[in-house]
């Protein structure tokens, strides 16, 4: 459940909404703390909250922040993955569990690698596959990630359907250097 866009509710107001669509349905409940496209983060507090809803079970973490990830994470049960690949490994520090990924479409095998390294610590092993993933990880975000994501599964032989307006496709610029990425990486 992704946070309210627009109208910016206070905090209180972010409980009460992700509380009654709790109460509303039988399934576990993800919240999606993505601050740079709703508007306004979910804040420690809030979290604290809302975690003591049997059914409010994950987060999809892409405030960016580790420090109140890690607060959150130490004070509840919450499952924590990484709503932004380049952020795994660090969430993962804190006790982030896995990921929900954009670039995870080409590098799902690596992230897994790395995650189990990082899960038998192998620090220095998960952070060297971190950083050849990086160029990727940061690269499908050179314009909107939906658009390169469908691009770079269109170049690999896939039929990712079209976008909804107002994305448009990436130009056969954006593409060329996606899939050059890609394709450095062995992907």
């Amino acid at each position: 459940m992704v946070t309210p866009y627009y109208s910016r509710p206070p905090q209180d107001a972010l409980a009460a909404h992700f509380l009654a669509v709790a109460d509303a349905t039988d399934l576990p409940v993800m919240l999606y703390d993505v601050p740079h496209r709703a508007g306004i983060p979910i804040a420690t507090d809030t979290f604290l909250t809302v975690a003591q809803h049997p059914r409010i079970v994950a987060v999809k973490d892409a405030k960016g922040s580790v420090v109140a990830s890690a607060d959150v994470i130490a004070a509840t049960d919450l499952a924590y993955y990484s709503g932004d690949d380049a952020y795994t490994l660090p969430l993962m520090s804190v006790g982030g569990v896995g990921v929900v990924g954009t670039s995870t479409h080409f590098t799902g095998a690596r992230m897994k690698a790395m995650m189990e390294r990082f899960l038998a610590g192998d620090v220095v092993g998960a952070a060297a596959e971190n950083a050849a993933l990086l160029p990727i990880f940061n690269g499908v975000f050179a314009t909107q990630g939906c658009m390169l994501v469908k691009a770079g599964l269109a170049a690999r032989g896939f039929a990712p359907g079209g976008l909804r307006r107002p994305l448009l496709e990436a130009t056969p610029e954006e593409a060329a250097r996606f899939v050059g990425l890609l394709t450095a990486a062995w992907l």
